[in-house]
């Protein structure tokens, strides 16, 4: 046996002089541990010398207080680490993207790696038994990739905030019913992400030409907003609502003459051409709302009965009072009516689109996507488009009757739930002559 080592001779020799090294090593260590206890101490947490293991030829660190397997787990987890909160950029948006599709929303799909889309990690973690640190690593990574979402455990999204360069993100429900709106079928509205709700948004991004993905991203977001198909989609098992006419005639007959019996009244269902579109959907949705009626944008019997009472002045009269033509906006019913003088009959009754109530940022600026209720007056126009000053959306024809930039203005997408900034959204067949029916001074009355 060799005394300097403590193992066979046959097995020390090899390694006889690193062994000798080792031993004046741990007699020089133990002497500044015997005279210098504390130094030794704090020497052992800055130095860990390396020698070589006489048995296995490996490479050890010697430490009195720093276990080497704990140093070598700390090494190892950093180096697996992909993103975690602060971070941001293309890597992080993937995640996101990912952990919607999965069915852990993240908030908004934005490249920045907040409080929201660690809970959506650790969430994730939580689910397939990875520990929860919300943090994106490498053990994470791989079970994302191979995560199959439940089919039979639809999610609830949250509410996102907007993403700072786009309008204000969807919920669920909101895409939903957009989906409905222009033809797809995303199956019930009810804020739940399913396999029909995954469909119907593959349905509408071949259909636009986007990326196909299933879930309610950021370029999906701008694409719904944008559409503008007349409510045309390439979803065949969603089609426009059925006419009820209660007669014999075709379904675009009767389709004419309720657009026919629309125009005579204060709506503007379009080109009276038997075509449902987004025109007449929107002005069927105005009467609806202004009666009471259930808003399914069909023409019926009691749509035609609901405009006789308009035409007569039985419902649909104005809740002010003004010397000049002026304008009521009902934000509880998205409705836009335009009185003149002495008429208990409206002049224009339009569907709209007010602030979402979602906050929004862009920059240094920040706010929440609120139209203001009050008493005002239209000052301020500008013809044609006219982007916002802070950058978070363009207007058409814009009518502005308040100082903080809110306004009357046309917009492609004018769905059926708030949506805007702040703005009173219409149709854009609509703010074409509006401008001319609203002159400057003409006064304002926003109410719930």
């Amino acid at each position: 046996m060799d005394k300097r080592v403590g193992v066979p001779g046959a097995a020390a020799e090899p390694f006889g002089r690193f062994g000798r090294r080792r031993d004046l090593l741990f007699q020089s260590w133990s002497g500044v541990m015997a005279i210098f206890p504390m130094a030794g101490v704090a020497l052992a947490m800055s130095l860990t010398p390396t020698v070589i293991s006489p048995v296995t030829g490996a490479d050890t660190a010697v430490s009195s207080s720093v276990p080497v397997a704990a140093s070598t787990a700390v090494v190892a987890q950093a180096d697996t680490v992909i993103a975690e909160r602060g971070d941001e950029g293309s890597t992080v948006r993937d995640l996101q993207t990912r952990l919607t599709q999965a069915g852990f929303p993240p908030g908004p799909i934005d490249g920045d790696y907040g409080r929201r889309t660690a809970a959506g990690v650790s969430s994730f973690q939580s689910a397939v038994g990875l520990p929860a640190t919300g943090i994106y690593d490498r053990a994470t990574a791989d079970a994302l990739a191979a995560y199959t979402p439940s089919e039979s455990e639809p999610t609830q999204e949250p509410t996102p905030e907007p993403e700072p360069d786009a309008a204000p993100a969807m919920t669920v429900r909101q895409a939903q019913q957009r989906l409905v709106d222009i033809g797809f079928n995303p199956g019930p509205v009810d804020g739940k992400y399913g396999r029909k709700t995954r469909a119907g948004l593959e349905a509408f991004q071949r259909h636009v030409g986007i990326a196909v993905t299933g879930v309610v991203d950021a370029a999906t977001v701008a694409a719904l907003n944008d559409y503008d198909g007349d409510g045309a989609g390439s979803d065949d098992s969603n089609p426009p609502p059925a006419v009820d006419d209660g007669s014999a005639d075709s379904p675009s007959t009767g389709l004419a003459d309720g657009q026919r019996r629309l125009a005579m009244g204060p709506f503007d269902p379009g080109p009276i051409d038997g075509e449902y579109g987004t025109k007449t959907k929107n002005a069927i949705w105005a009467l609806e709302k202004l009666a009471g009626l259930p808003m399914d944008g069909a023409w019926s019997d009691a749509d035609r009965s609901a405009l006789d009472q308009v035409l007569s002045g039985a419902i649909g009269g104005p809740v002010e009072s003004y010397s000049r033509r002026w304008v009521e906006v009902d934000l509880s019913q998205q409705l836009m009516m335009v009185y003149d003088p002495g008429r208990t009959t409206p002049v224009l009754v339009s569907h709209v689109s007010s602030g979402s109530g979602i906050p929004w940022k862009k920059g240094r600026y920040s706010g929440r996507s609120i139209t203001p209720v009050g008493d005002f007056t239209i000052f301020r126009r500008i013809s044609g488009w006219r982007q916002s000053s802070l950058g978070i959306g363009s207007l058409y024809n814009p009518l502005y009757f308040t100082n903080s930039g809110i306004a009357f203005h046309g917009s492609r997408s004018v769905p059926s739930y708030p949506a805007s900034h702040g703005c009173v959204r219409v149709p854009m067949h609509i703010a074409e002559y509006l401008p001319a029916m609203l002159p400057n001074g003409t006064p304002v009355s926003v109410r719930q």
